[in-house]
Formats: structure tokens, sequence, C-alpha cells
């Protein structure tokens, strides 16, 4: 990481919503970064299983349900109590769906908008909370380049589209209402990435990934960890959305 980006956590508390993944990079990047490093995940088996290097980074975790206000309120209150001001937060939670637009009910559309859309909201908002009267403050959102092209030759969901899509729509708007308060807020937007929620895609699309990115190969999450933390402590993005595609958002 760059000196002066390094220089931006220092001393500084982070809050991490989603252990796995790319949040798992981006909590691996953040250890012996912040002073203050505050997990949440909807498994306790998740949080129990977070192992880092011994550095000065205090790690403290919690069980977090993003589709339930009282839930995240519960945990900004505990990132408060423990580390007393949030200065960052990374919301990673997602859902994938692989369904049909014939397949995919009512249930599944509002379980992936609570979770991808709504949930970020929520975690936003109670963050930007806690960031308002300290008047400083930065939020990073976890998107996707589905959120701007379906891929042909690649399995596309309408709702897992959607929410991405939503959350650009949010951090842009959000940007101008936080601005006067010294706050950023932005998104970025993987492609295809070498996770577990990628994992359950069919091989049809991992085939596809070799046809439409540059160097025939899914994103590393630490790679999108990197642009992340660059993204959020740089002074310069706000209300932005982020692409990082490795060609794969080019073209129709």
């Amino acid at each position: 990481m760059f000196r002066r980006i390094a220089d931006q956590y220092r001393n500084k508390t982070a809050v991490v919503i989603g252990s796995g993944g790319i949040g798992a990079a981006i909590i691996e990047m953040l250890n012996g970064s912040v002073s203050q490093l505050v997990v949440g995940d909807r498994s306790q088996a998740a949080l129990d299983s977070i192992v880092l290097p011994a550095t000065e980074t205090r790690l403290s975790t919690k069980i977090v349900d993003v589709k339930n206000v009282a839930s995240v309120s519960d945990l900004f209150a505990f990132a408060k109590h423990t580390a007393g001001t949030v200065d960052y937060l990374f919301y990673t939670a997602g859902i994938l769906n692989l369904e049909s637009l014939s397949e995919t009910t009512p249930v599944l559309w509002d379980n992936a908008v609570d979770i991808n859309l709504n949930g970020a909201f929520y975690c936003a908002h109670a963050a930007s909370e806690l960031m308002i009267p300290q008047k400083r403050g930065s939020i990073l959102l976890l998107g996707s380049i589905a959120g701007t092209k379906a891929r042909s030759g690649a399995r596309v969901n309408p709702v897992y589209n959607t929410t991405k899509a939503g959350l650009a729509a949010f951090v842009n708007a959000a940007a101008m209402q936080l601005r006067s308060h010294g706050i950023r807020i932005n998104s970025i937007s993987p492609g295809p990435t070498a996770t577990a929620m990628m994992g359950l895609q069919p091989k049809t699309v991992h085939d596809a990934v070799s046809e439409i990115t540059l160097d025939r190969r899914q994103n590393e999450p630490a790679e999108v960890a990197e642009l992340a933390l660059f993204v959020a402590a740089h002074g310069r993005f706000t209300g932005e959305d982020i692409a990082m595609g490795g060609g794969a958002g080019l073209g129709g």
C-alpha cells in the first residue's frame, strides 16, 4: 500500500461487515494498519475462524443480521462502546442468486434485496450517524460489474444485478448528502473474483471468464481488497463506483 494511504489508517477504527471472501482479504490487510478492527458476520463460526498474525490492532467481533435494523444498530453501538468511534466502514456482505427471471420468486427477490441493498443502507446509515458528529469518515460498499452490465455468455440474475446497480445509485446520492459532514462514501465493483460465491457459478460462467478478461483469469480477493482500501482512504474519491473487471465490463 502507498505510504500516504497507509497513514490514513493509523490510529483509526474500521468496521468490516462480512468476514468471507473479499471481506476476509480486507480484514487481513487492515490488521496491523488500524488500531481497532470490528468485524460483523451472521455466522459465529465464521467469526471464530478469524485468525490474524499478532499486531497492535485490536480485533473485536460480533454477530450481525444485516437484514435486521435492530441487529445493525446493536453492532454499531458495540463498535462505539469498544472503540469509541468508527472511521471506516467496509460493507462486503452479499448473496448471489443463480435463478432465471421465471425462477425468481418474490421470496428470493426480497431476501437478495434485504442483504445486498437494504443491509448496505442500514449499515451505511448507522455508520454515518457515528461519523457526522466527528466530521469525518469513509464508507465503502462492495458492488459488482453485474450492476452495470448483464454479460452475454454468463449466467445473470435479475435481482442480483438490480441490487448491485442500486448500490451505485445509492452511493452517488448519499455522497451529496454526506459531503457537508466531511464523510465520503464510495463503492467498488469487481468482476469475477475467486471466492466461494464465484465457486457456485456453473462451468459455463467460469469458461466465459477466460473469454472476457484481459489476462484470462478472475480477480484475486487480495487484489480487490487493495482497491477497497485505496479508495476508502483516498480523499479525492466520493460518490464514485470504481470497476475492477480485468476487461469483463467491456463490450456487449
